[in-house]
């Protein structure tokens, strides 16, 4: 085959020019039907098929040669790099300013005793909570943010546990009672540390059981109207929320919730009364007010 391809390959030019004899070129013809390679060559030969091209190298790029800036250009933008460094520079120290100043100020404010400090941070956590909890409604879930333990110590002097096998969930539901108050006056709306500073937090003292209290005083808006808030925390939560529209107090609705304690107590009693109980209870209380101070030795 590769012969004849030769031959045949040989004899295309004077096919083409039509010099070939009559049998040379009934060989070709018939061959180009068969031979796909020799078919390529023909087409090349007439023009009907183009040849292919050789790969033409790109030439490299020549790069540019660098123009010369400008003195008063580059001066220019060397100043604006010069600024942005400094910038930058104004802007991480005024960062680390406003970061420190809390720090600062909680520092003072431990040493002094007045103001927000590290010792007392939990205990506004716990107001914060228990506002955002009325705020929304939640009664209940202002109610486990109520110092519920430290009076169940005083419930205890009195009731038996198997009296106080409920008292949780009692003291709950009588707080919940008490909070209706709120709803009743148009429901809290918003709440804000009082005067935004440091002024409105200090140690307010220490209960019958020695826990420290601090005291926060916040603006609550009930109703559209602006109340003063003191609230009085423990680490076990809030013990007390007064509320006030006047120096001598403000609206009984709004200060229910701070006596929860008393209602259940009463309903304690009326449910649990025994005479030898309350004997007992009574020397107790008494002997409690003369180890503070407020009272003579009991008899």
């Amino acid at each position: 085959m590769k012969n004849k391809c030769d031959i045949v390959q040989d004899l295309l030019p004077l096919y083409v020019d039509g010099c070939c004899t009559q049998s040379s070129r009934e060989l070709v013809e018939e061959h180009l039907q068969e031979c796909a390679a020799c078919k390529q060559v023909f087409g090349e030969m007439t023009g009907d098929i183009p040849a292919p091209e050789e790969p033409q190298l790109e030439a490299e790029p020549v790069p540019a040669e660098p123009v010369p800036e400008e003195p008063e250009k580059k001066h220019e933008k060397t100043f604006r790099k010069g600024m942005k460094k400094i910038r930058r520079r104004w802007i991480a120290s005024l960062i680390v300013v406003i970061i420190l100043v809390p720090f600062v100020l909680m520092g003072i404010a431990q040493v002094t005793g007045d103001g927000l400090c590290y010792t007392n941070l939990h205990e506004f956590y716990l107001a914060h909570a228990f506002l955002g909890k009325m705020k929304a409604g939640d009664y209940e879930g202002a109610a486990k943010y109520v110092d519920r333990e430290t009076r169940r110590g005083e419930f205890q002097e009195r009731f038996t546990e198997e009296e106080l096998a409920n008292y949780d969930q009692d003291a709950i539901d009588t707080f919940v009672a008490a909070a209706q108050g709120y709803t009743e006056m148009g429901g809290l709306s918003g709440y804000r540390f009082h005067w935004g500073g440091y002024a409105s937090a200090v140690v307010g003292g220490e209960s019958f059981d020695g826990d420290t209290f601090y005291r926060f005083d916040f603006t609550i808006t009930v109703g559209g109207k602006d109340y003063l808030a003191s609230l009085e925390v423990t680490d076990n939560g809030v013990t007390n929320c007064s509320v006030y529209d006047n120096p001598m107090g403000g609206p009984q609705q709004l200060n229910a919730i701070n006596v929860w304690e008393y209602t259940l107590w009463d309903e304690y009693e009326a449910r649990y009364d025994n005479p030898e109980r309350e004997a007992a209870y009574t020397a107790f209380v008494e002997q409690r007010a003369y180890e503070s101070g407020l009272q003579v030795a009991p008899k």
